[in-house]
């Protein structure tokens, strides 16, 4: 039975502006809550959406959502409670994760369960050098780090993103694959275009050059790409899995805890892909701390250890935890046992706005 819900609508300062083709970010907009059981068991949620154009949810409807969902489930079981939040998924697929992931840490999935051993994740480093330092200084600090991939961002303009492909590619050397992430930048003309015209040298993928659910672009491409392609924005859940399977139009697909909504069902989600022949990858570059911390365990549980994306716990000046993540030579670290408590200075000085209910 559930006893307690605290609910934080927060923002997070990044160290340096978070940018993409869909716009800009200096803060995570991050919706936490910790719901707690008749037996003292706590779990932990988090929503961190993006900039409009990834998700159709805003901030403020998530945290509407969130707290009229709270409002509602006061004294319910947990198992009525995740089924009432699963069938407003697809309605709400931000709001309902950061209920479903709390209720599944709280009765110990088995994806979320703590890790025995010491955790290392390898991890994706962002290349997005800040003012103060040139590319190539920016590159290096990143291989010194200890990062064996290395995430671009194109979608900008289809010269422009091959002279800055090719300028990090004559960089990097083969020190380090790279990931393009276009996100949804791109014409089909553009997309073909610049998967011809770039060297197939030390490229790892070509992320979501088309906006999502465009499955004709996307299938045309992949008929005669020189370049492995892979689906974020277009996977929703195992339909969406399932299409690309069945179409065979990608080689990658990337899974984040705030589209599949649930640990189990995107565990699940990645043994589909799998059966399919499509390589799995996980990880959310815009998510805080308990997201990150969810998914390693996911990866860690499935044993996908794909370089992750679930970088977004390095952004912030501040952590949710008050025994921060670690990190070390590219490695996402987490010791065995790891239980993750909530910071609560944080907590207060980082909210917006809170709401607690209790029986």
């Amino acid at each position: 039975m559930i006893c307690k819900i605290d609910c934080y609508d927060l923002r997070l300062p990044l160290k340096v502006p978070y940018g993409n083709s869909l716009g800009v970010l200096n803060e995570f907009t991050s919706i936490v809550i910790v719901i707690t059981d008749e037996y003292g068991r706590k779990g932990m949620g988090e929503g961190t959406p993006a900039q409009p154009g990834y998700q159709h949810e805003t901030p403020e409807g998530i945290w509407d959502f969130v707290c009229a969902q709270g409002k509602r489930f006061l004294s319910k079981s947990l198992e009525e409670v995740h089924e009432q939040i699963w069938q407003q998924k697809n309605e709400y697929p931000f709001g309902a994760t950061i209920f479903l992931t709390a209720l599944e840490e709280l009765q110990g999935v088995s994806v979320l369960r703590p890790p025995e051993i010491d955790v290392a994740f390898p991890l994706v480093g962002i290349v997005n050098p800040p003012k103060s330092e040139t590319l190539e200084e920016h590159l290096e600090k990143r291989l010194t780090e200890g990062y064996k991939t290395l995430k671009v961002k194109i979608g900008f303009g289809l010269d422009k993103d091959i002279e800055k492909v090719q300028k990090i590619q004559d960089i990097v050397g083969n020190r380090a694959m790279l990931r393009l992430d276009a996100n949804q930048g791109y014409t089909f003309e553009e997309a073909y275009q610049f998967t011809h015209r770039i060297d197939p040298y030390n490229i790892q993928l070509l992320e979501q050059p088309f906006a999502a659910g465009v499955w004709d672009l996307i299938q045309r491409l992949a008929v005669d790409c020189p370049l492995p392609l892979m689906l974020d924005e277009s996977i929703f859940g195992k339909a969406d899995v399932i299409k690309t399977g069945e179409l065979n139009c990608a080689q990658y697909i990337k899974f984040k805890l705030m589209k599949s909504s649930s640990a189990v069902a995107m565990a699940e989600e990645m043994a589909t892909a799998a059966n399919y022949g499509i390589d799995v990858l996980l990880g959310n570059g815009v998510a805080a701390d308990i997201g990150c911390y969810h998914e390693t365990l996911i990866g860690y549980h499935t044993n996908c250890w794909t370089a992750g994306e679930q970088n977004g716990y390095l952004k912030p000046t501040v952590s949710l935890f008050s025994k921060p993540l670690g990190f070390q030579n590219g490695n996402l670290i987490i010791p065995a046992g790891y239980l993750p408590e909530l910071d609560e200075d944080v907590l207060q000085h980082y909210s917006r706005a809170q709401l607690h209910l209790e029986r």
